[in-house]
């Protein structure tokens, strides 16, 4: 995510599902600095099962997802400009027919970071709409996959398809 520009510092975050516990990054800690035993392991109600550094922030938003959408593996959470800008103006990304998105990329309406109703409108999203991503309006992009190279790719093509439509003329 920092080499491809999707976050910078300590923004965005990443977790996958393993058996009945979740595998997060931690809060405040820059991503070109993390170590492995940086991560935390947090049982599916959100408490902390190991680990010495606190959860991300976005805690939350990955518990809703895991508990919403059972076949997710794996999210991550960008902070990608260009998908936040045409978040800003769109109800939904259309998509092109070659893309891993499984249709349009709904947005979510604006929700303080960090709190449960962020987290339950970026799941009910999800849900809703069978989707694999989700642009947060006026936050970030989050991107469900079988695992975290999956997970990434999606965001990736969000960002790519959100930059001819944030550059497009007034």
């Amino acid at each position: 995510m920092l080499a491809l520009g999707l976050v910078t510092g300590t923004f965005g975050n990443v977790s996958c599902s393993v058996d009945d516990r979740i595998l997060i990054t931690p809060s405040g800690l820059d991503y070109a600095i993390m170590r492995p035993e940086d991560l935390v392991l947090l049982k599916l109600a959100g408490t902390v099962a190991e680990g010495t550094r606190p959860p991300s922030s976005e805690y939350r938003l990955h518990v809703a997802i895991y508990r919403r959408l059972p076949a997710a593996r794996a999210i991550v959470h960008t902070h990608s400009s260009r998908a936040v800008e045409v978040g800003d103006s769109l109800d939904e990304l259309p998509i092109s027919d070659e893309s891993p998105l499984h249709g349009p990329v709904p947005v979510a309406p604006f929700r303080q970071p960090g709190t449960q109703e962020l987290a339950d409108g970026a799941a009910e999203a999800l849900a809703e709409r069978g989707a694999n991503a989700v642009i947060l309006r006026g936050h970030g992009v989050v991107g469900v996959g079988r695992d975290l190279d999956e997970a990434l790719e999606v965001c990736v093509e969000v960002e790519r398809l959100a930059g001819p439509l944030s550059e497009a003329p007034g």
